[in-house]
């Protein structure tokens, strides 16, 4: 396969989030697509400049599989976020054109040339909260823990049985200096808690906001109100011994990783005791097949320490979704829930969710093109050949 051009696109989604999406063309005219969004949009400059770069490296080759690809784009890898992105957004758009061009869906690709046995057939999803806490269009939303608790029903009222939030976010200054942002935190959870304990498991991502001690005592009492995931109390890139003291002296599972890149990196986070559940993003970890060779690996290890990280658009978990299919996870996958109205017409066909379960069609591929229709901008394209 040769590649015949390469687009760059943002379509807006609410106040300063958009989502990117990669187009490459191959000479045989079958389009794949991936999700290339940062969460730092700071670096979306970078990310450009990289995967230019590397874009120009493969125009002059013909690209066989994604270990050949993988190979030539990391010959020369810098360990930055927004050229892991690159190099993960590249291939896999070209996982999908190979999966076209044998006109199979990717979980069936995925499967076949992984794993053997059958994919399923839907994915349970958790309902990421948070991005609809989020500002929007207008300014900030609401925080308080009402609004917590009302997100939280919404979740439930659609089928879906986890939930995730960010309690610590959206503070001003002087709470975070103080630290009683803390207190305010632990109010968020503990609404959903006494109201929906019974119905829904909640899951908290707390975004890095804590030091060693505090890690310890906010997770005494998250798990006091039944809370048994605990995700990056601390940053695990610059953390990683702090995190492997406080994975000794919790109760609940110590979650995290979300920004590293390649297998051994993610097997040595759980073969070393740093985390108990990783969580590779399709967007930053390599890519749709590293993704599947993260979770092929771990298995050696436990088959419930591996579940995606997707608080991104319907490309994004869509490539999530036929990972997990293949894998035939055991634990669910992350969905940003009720960030803006009509998330599921940002694609053809439309997403498919119903009662918390991603349900896949019958198309090749990642199953689902960008719908143009929505209002986006070109931010980058270059005729390759």
């Amino acid at each position: 396969m040769k590649l015949k051009s390469l687009n760059i696109y943002s379509f807006h989604v609410r106040a300063k989030t958009d989502w990117l999406i990669l187009e490459l063309i191959s000479t045989e005219d079958i389009k794949g697509y991936s999700e290339i969004t940062m969460s730092n949009y700071d670096q979306r400059t970078s990310l450009i400049g990289s995967v230019k770069k590397l874009i120009k490296v493969l125009s002059e080759i013909d690209i066989e599989n994604d270990e050949q690809l993988k190979n030539i784009l990391e010959a020369n890898k810098k360990e930055t976020l927004s050229y892991n992105t690159a190099i993960s957004g590249l291939r896999s758009a070209c996982t999908d054109i190979f999966s076209k061009a044998q006109n199979i869906p990717l979980n069936k690709y995925l499967n076949h040339k992984y794993k053997k046995g059958m994919p399923l057939k839907e994915i349970e999803l958790y309902a990421n909260i948070n991005r609809s806490l989020l500002p929007n269009d207008d300014g900030p939303v609401d925080r308080t823990p009402n609004s917590f608790l009302t997100m939280a029903k919404k979740a439930r009222d659609e089928g879906f049985r986890k939930i995730k939030c960010a309690p610590f976010d959206g503070f001003g200054n002087a709470d975070y200096e103080n630290n009683e942002f803390i207190k305010k935190g632990i109010d968020n959870v503990s609404l959903i808690s006494k109201n929906l304990s019974y119905e829904i498991e909640t899951f908290v991502d707390c975004h890095s906001k804590f030091n060693l001690d505090d890690s310890i005592k906010v997770e005494k009492k998250l798990f006091d109100l039944g809370i048994k995931w605990f995700e990056e109390p601390m940053n695990p890139i610059n953390d990683l011994e702090e995190l492997k003291l406080i994975k000794s002296k919790i109760n609940g599972k110590l979650v995290g990783g979300e920004e590293f890149y390649g297998v051994k990196k993610f097997y040595d986070l759980i073969k070393n005791n740093y985390l108990d559940i990783v969580m590779p993003d399709v967007k930053y970890c390599g890519g749709l097949e590293e993704a599947i060779k993260i979770g092929i690996e771990l298995e050696n290890i436990s088959r419930e320490c591996f579940s995606i990280h997707c608080p991104s658009g319907p490309i994004s978990l869509a490539g999530s979704a036929h990972v997990t299919s293949a894998l035939s996870s055991k634990l669910p996958l992350e969905h940003a829930v009720f960030e803006l109205d009509d998330r599921k017409e940002f694609v053809l066909p439309n997403e498919n969710i119903v009662k918390g379960k991603y349900i896949f069609n019958k198309n090749v591929g990642i199953g689902a093109v960008p719908n143009f229709s929505k209002k986006n901008k070109i931010l980058y394209n270059e005729k390759i050949n």
